[in-house]
C-alpha cells in the first residue's frame, strides 16, 4: 500500500477537470508510483486517449512536460510502511475513538498537510511573492468569515515588521479602503473556496487600481486566481467534523509564517528595530509584580 502523491497533486485541480481529464486523473491515481514507468504512448493505449490530450493534462496540473511530471512523482512517492514508521496512520475519526486516538489523528493529519505543503511549494512563486511585498509601500490583508481570522492573524504578525500594514474586518470598509490603494501597494487575500463573492468584489477594485495581489486559495481555477499576480493553492481534505476550510487554515498560516520570516531578513536592521520598538511599547501591558 502506498501514500498516493498523485492524489495529493491532482486534488486542487479536481473541480476544474472535464470528463476526459477526470478519466486521466483517475487512471494515474490508480497506477500510483507505477506511472513513472509509463510512456505517453502507454498511457494513450491504456486510456484510449491521444498522447496530446494526456500531455495537455500534465501541463494543466502544473508541469512543463511529461518528463518533469515523472521526476516529481518518482521523488515524492513513499511507501505506506515508511510513513507508518514516522506516525500513526491517519483515517477519519470515529465515535469509538478515545480522546488520545482523536489527538493522534488530528495531529497526524496536520503533519500530513504540512508534508504536502513542503512537497508542492513552488520556490519561484515564493520568491516572487516576497519580491512583490518588499517592493510595496503598504501590505493589506483581506478575507471573509474564517478567512478573515487568518487575514487578521497575518496582519498581526506583519505589524512586527518595518512595513506599513492594514486590515479591516467590515466588508464595507474593505471595499472603501480598496479604492485608496494603488500600484505601489500589495494586498494578500484569503478565500479557500476561491468563490467568496465579497472577496472577489474587493479583488476587482484592487485589480482596477493595479494593486499587486497575492491570493491564498484552495481552488486553482477560481476567479480570484485569475486576478492574482501570485497565487498559492492550498491542499486539504475534508473529514466528517473538520471542514476543508478548518484543516487548510494551518497551511495558510504556515505559508504566511514562511513569508514573514523570510521578509524579516530583508532590511534586517530596520525590521529588528521595528520589533524592538513594538516590544518596548507593549512592555507596559506586562505585570512585573511587586
Amino acid at each position: 500500500m502506498t501514500y498516493n502523491y498523485l492524489e495529493t497533486l491532482i486534488l486542487p485541480y479536481r473541480k476544474s477537470l472535464n470528463s476526459t481529464e477526470t478519466l486521466i486523473a483517475d487512471h494515474m491515481i490508480e497506477l500510483g508510483s507505477e506511472v513513472v514507468n509509463k510512456t505517453l504512448a502507454n498511457l494513450s493505449e491504456e486510456t484510449g486517449l491521444s498522447e496530446a490530450t494526456i500531455f495537455k493534462f500534465v501541463k494543466k496540473i502544473g508541469f512543463s512536460g511529461f518528463q518533469n511530471f515523472k521526476i516529481s512523482v518518482a521523488s515524492n512517492f513513499r511507501t505506506f510502511e515508511e510513513r507508518s514508521n514516522e506516525l500513526v496512520v491517519f483515517s477519519d475519526i470515529s465515535k469509538d475513538d478515545t480522546p488520545y486516538v482523536v489527538a493522534q489523528k488530528v495531529v497526524n493529519t496536520n503533519i500530513e498537510l504540512l508534508e504536502n505543503l513542503i512537497a508542492t511549494l513552488d520556490e519561484a512563486l515564493l520568491e516572487e511573492a516576497i519580491a512583490l511585498l518588499t517592493s510595496s509601500d503598504t501590505i493589506n490583508f483581506f478575507g471573509q468569515g474564517a478567512s478573515s481570522i487568518v487575514a487578521y492573524d497575518s496582519y498581526h504578525k506583519f505589524l512586527r515588521t518595518d512595513f506599513h500594514c492594514q486590515y479591516a474586518q467590515d466588508y464595507h470598509i474593505q471595499l472603501t479602503y480598496a479604492t485608496k490603494l494603488g500600484p505601489n501597494d500589495c494586498a494578500i487575500l484569503f478565500s479557500h473556496s476561491g468563490n467568496t463573492k465579497e472577496t472577489i468584489e474587493v479583488a476587482k477594485i484592487l485589480h482596477q487600481n493595479k494593486v499587486k495581489m497575492i491570493i491564498l486559495t484552495g481552488d486553482p481555477s477560481s476567479a480570484l486566481v485569475k486576478l492574482a499576480n501570485v497565487a498559492f493553492v492550498v491542499l486539504s481534505k475534508e473529514s466528517e467534523f473538520r471542514s476543508e476550510t478548518l484543516t487548510s487554515r494551518l497551511v495558510y498560516l504556515t505559508i504566511i509564517d514562511i513569508i514573514y520570516t523570510s521578509m524579516m531578513y530583508v532590511g534586517e536592521d530596520q525590521n529588528r528595530k521595528a520589533l524592538l520598538d513594538i516590544r518596548r511599547a507593549l512592555s507596559v501591558t506586562k505585570y512585573d509584580g511587586d
